[in-house]
């Protein structure tokens, strides 16, 4: 019998080589696990492979023409819409907005309240919970941004800090007013937040869910048109009066409870809508900008 692993030739038929000293049953098992891709006995098991990272599925070229096109189109889109007869399913979709307008304006000021389809119920003195948490939040998530170097948050904690403040300042009386305003001036503020999640990190997870912030700026470009072509338009559109079983319409308590005019309720709705249009400007070229950067940089150079 010939040895597998030295080759010397033994006479006699043993269980074990007599120059090396291997066991023969053992080796020949070692070998064949080998073979295998199996651990073998008494030697240490290698390491996997390291695990390459998934390919970035960003392209700067594909998303230079999201960025150019989207958000002129679903304003296009909400504008042609709201000229139609199908102009009440944007209605649909802006009047959940609206009353989280009128709760967003009430906590600012320092009252409870709750948005509800069709109706907002909301405290008619400050409590100081409510103060207190909001401030708290917005102190905290400035400090989680600053911790975390995301300056553009920090900026917009400092932002929502002083505006509580400053509105906390205001009489009682003007509070109440901008409640009632922040109804439709509301929608017009969310609904531009609402699109310019389109334009977040490629590192967020609303980026990598594409089809989360197409939904948000399509809703988003729908409500802010809905209200826009509302003051906008002929002044016999305006909501004035009672909505049934509900409460005065928001224009007809402006007017007739805190004695805005005609003129100052559509200007002031207009500025706001104005200023909103600026930041989406501002917003969609720095966009286009920054994502021609990344072209720039993939190309290579010549």
């Amino acid at each position: 019998m010939r040895c597998p692993k030295c080759q010397f030739d033994h006479e006699l038929q043993t269980t074990e080589c007599l120059k090396c000293g291997i066991v023969f049953a053992r080796y020949q098992a070692a070998l064949e696990a080998k073979g295998a891709g199996l651990p073998v006995p008494g030697l240490p098991i290698p390491p996997p492979p390291p695990i390459a990272p998934p390919p970035d599925p960003y392209d700067a070229r594909k998303e230079l023409k999201y960025r150019a096109l989207a958000l002129p189109l679903a304003l296009l889109l909400g504008r042609v819409i709201g000229g139609t007869p199908f102009a009440f399913l944007s209605g649909l979709l802006t009047m959940e907005i609206h009353e989280c307008g009128h709760a967003a304006t009430a906590w600012l000021t320092g009252r409870w309240a709750v948005p509800s389809f069709g109706v907002t119920m909301t405290g008619e003195y400050r409590s100081w919970w409510v103060i207190l948490a909001l401030m708290g939040g917005l102190v905290f998530g400035g400090y989680l941004a600053l911790k975390a170097q995301r300056w553009r948050w920090v900026l917009a904690a400092a932002a929502g800090l002083t505006l509580q403040l400053k509105i906390l300042s205001l009489p009682a009386f003007t509070q109440g007013s901008l409640i009632v305003f922040g109804g439709d001036g509301g929608a017009l503020v969310l609904a531009t937040f609402l699109m310019l999640t389109f334009y977040v990190s490629r590192q967020t997870l609303l980026y990598k869910r594409d089809g989360v912030r197409w939904a948000l700026l399509v809703v988003g470009a729908l409500s802010f048109m809905y209200v826009y072509h509302l003051w906008s338009g002929p002044w016999e559109n305006i909501p004035f009066g009672e909505i049934e079983g509900v409460n005065l319409s928001d224009p007809t308590r402006l007017t007739d409870e805190y004695g805005w005019s005609v003129i100052q309720l559509v200007d002031r709705y207009l500025l706001l809508a104005k200023v909103c249009f600026a930041a989406l400007l501002v917003t969609y070229v720095w966009g286009l900008v920054s994502t021609f950067l990344d072209v720039r940089s993939e190309t290579p150079p010549l």
